[in-house]
């Protein structure tokens, strides 16, 4: 037999006739038929089951089941072994390191030696698992560039690493009272051990975020339910702003289409008429060209008296058509319209408080500038009424003729909500006022002054302290009354939260300065006033949520006023 091992295309040849024709595998306990055909000894035992003894491929019929065929078998295991180890050989493909001790045939490296700075096949490999000397080299994965592992100054590896320096150096690399200098797997293990501390941070990182980006898409589908339950309520209450207005000029336009129809068939029977006296007047004009035709004077005489006399046709000098147009003023039905609509535009006001409670602040009343006056509870969050001056300090910010104070909070920018319990009381101001506002002598509550203010007086009217004071006509008695303040928009609204409905709206408000909540309890003039002004905590609805975090035009769309609600200047 020759000694030379056979080319790849030889035992790819070899390998095409090792193949069972039946499993088209290679043979597993090949064994060969009488008629010299071979199979895997499973695969034709599973065959004579089925086709009682016949061989696969020919169909001759075996008197019996053949053995195994030995040379057959170790053919196909030698075969096998040269497979494993042309996978073995060294080709040169990318992630492939070549053995450093091959020498003619050249296989791939299973290891690296850090100490050795070689790589070694598995047959070259084995003395380091049974040499003692060898066996506590340190073995990786097979590195392609062993130069990186090793000092290139002194050709020895890099056993040690320098804390100071940090890298990686060898025994000659070591300066003479160098400190901190600890072997590289000592570093390797504290690195490895402070990498591990770092990735469970990083995962704690990540878990963290996994939590709050679940909690931005809880928040985000609780938002765009909320924008969608908001969008159903508005596109409700216009689509039923539109159904009046459409019922309104039906109305409205309906004696116009009446009286167009009663003159359409007045003229109609007038034209009717006129057209029939016409085609008489044009018969009889005929028959008098025919008559005067005649020569027969017998004839003509006797014709001309059956005419019918041209004076006896109707005068329609004084005859015309009535186009009087006398409808009366469509007052009623434009007012009736304007307050159905205001009816259906106050739906929306419940939607307005629901989102200015996203903008509440804890809004406190400033002692500094209280009337002298006013008693103010504990907590600040009250104020009355007491009926006697008490000494305090002529402070400039205080109040010291009307019976004022304002709230500690300043009011720069942004959106700001607060609500106020009014109760029964006969009168009350409620509003904002601006920093350099006079707060000396009697005061103007107007914009021009740096006031924007309802007032209640006189137990049963309202107004708004524009220039000059406008009348509010208000359908219940508020007892907790909410104040909104866009600044940038510089608009400043008025609600009575108990009835969910608006009371009025300064627009178009020029802030230009620091704002303060702004507070009256009005003199204690009968048993009703005596009551405090209290500033009450703002109560979230249980499906409200937190979306203060949420995108830029959440928040926008949150914020922004109900469009056809406000008029030019105020909203009443």
């Amino acid at each position: 037999m020759a000694s030379t091992q056979a080319s790849p295309s030889k035992t790819c040849s070899l390998e095409n006739h090792l193949i069972c024709s039946i499993c088209i595998d290679p043979f597993t306990d090949p064994v060969t038929t009488a008629c010299g055909h071979s199979f895997c000894k499973k695969c034709l035992d599973r065959n004579f089951r089925v086709n009682d003894t016949m061989c696969p491929l020919c169909k001759q019929h075996q008197s019996k089941t053949p053995d195994v065929n030995i040379i057959l078998r170790n053919i196909v295991e030698q075969v096998k072994k040269t497979q494993e180890k042309d996978d073995d050989e060294y080709t040169g493909e990318p992630g492939e390191v070549a053995c450093d001790i091959c020498t003619e045939r050249k296989l791939k490296a299973k290891k690296s030696c850090l100490v050795c700075l070689a790589s070694y096949c598995s047959p070259h490999l084995e003395n380091h698992s049974s040499t003692k000397r060898l066996k506590g080299h340190k073995l990786v994965e097979p590195v392609e560039n062993l130069d990186e592992r090793a000092c290139l100054q002194h050709g020895r590896p890099l056993e040690l690493y320098s804390r100071k320096k940090e890298k990686c150096i060898c025994v000659c690399c070591m300066e003479e009272g160098q400190e901190e200098i600890v072997s590289t797997e000592d570093e390797w293990n504290k690195k490895k051990a402070k990498l591990e501390n770092t990735k469970t941070e990083l995962q704690q990182k990540i878990k963290k975020r996994k939590t709050r980006l679940d909690e931005i898409n809880t928040s985000l589908k609780s938002c765009k339910d909320q924008i969608d339950n908001e969008w159903w309520d508005i596109e409700n209450v216009f689509a039923a702003v539109i159904a009046i207005v459409e019922v309104a000029q039906a109305t409205a336009l309906q004696p116009l289409k009446d009286r167009r129809q009663v003159v359409e068939k007045e003229a109609k029977n007038l034209i009717d008429e006129l057209e029939a006296e016409i085609d008489r007047l044009e018969k009889t004009i005929s028959e008098l060209d025919d008559i005067s035709m005649l020569e027969d004077h017998i004839f003509f005489l006797q014709s001309y008296p059956s005419l019918q006399d041209p004076d006896n046709f109707k005068d329609w000098t004084e005859i015309e058509l009535d186009t009087l147009l006398s409808f009366g003023t469509m007052r009623k039905t434009i007012t009736t319209m304007l307050e159905e609509i205001q009816q259906e535009l106050e739906k929306l006001t419940s939607t307005e408080l629901q989102r200015v409670l996203k903008f509440t602040v804890d809004v406190k009343l400033d002692p500094a500038t209280a009337h002298q006056r006013l008693v103010l509870s504990d907590d600040g969050k009250e104020v009355k009424d007491g009926g006697e001056g008490q000494e305090v300090d002529d402070a400039p910010e205080r109040f010291n003729l009307f019976a004022s104070i304002l709230g500690i909070n300043r009011l720069t920018s942004g959106k700001s909500y607060w609500q106020v319990e009014v109760g029964n009381k006969t009168g009350w101001d409620l509003g904002v006022a601006r920093c350099d506002a006079n707060r000396k002598g009697k005061l103007s509550l107007n914009p021009d002054n740096g006031y924007w203010v309802t007032v209640h007086y006189e137990d049963e009217k309202y107004a708004a302290m524009t220039a000059p004071p406008i009348r509010l006509s208000l359908k219940e008695k508020p007892e907790k009354v909410g104040v909104f303040v866009d600044y940038e928009e510089g608009l400043v609204s008025f609600y009575d939260v108990t009835a969910q409905s608006h009371i009025y709206t300064f627009i178009e408000c020029s802030f230009n300065d620091v704002l303060f909540p702004y507070f009256s309890p009005h003199a204690k003039q009968d048993e009703k006033n005596t009551d405090p002004l209290i500033i009450s905590s703002v109560k979230h609805c249980e499906q409200d949520i937190d979306i203060m975090d949420m995108s830029e035009e959440c928040e926008s769309f949150l914020g922004e006023g109900v469009a056809g609600v406000v008029q030019p200047k105020a909203v009443v």
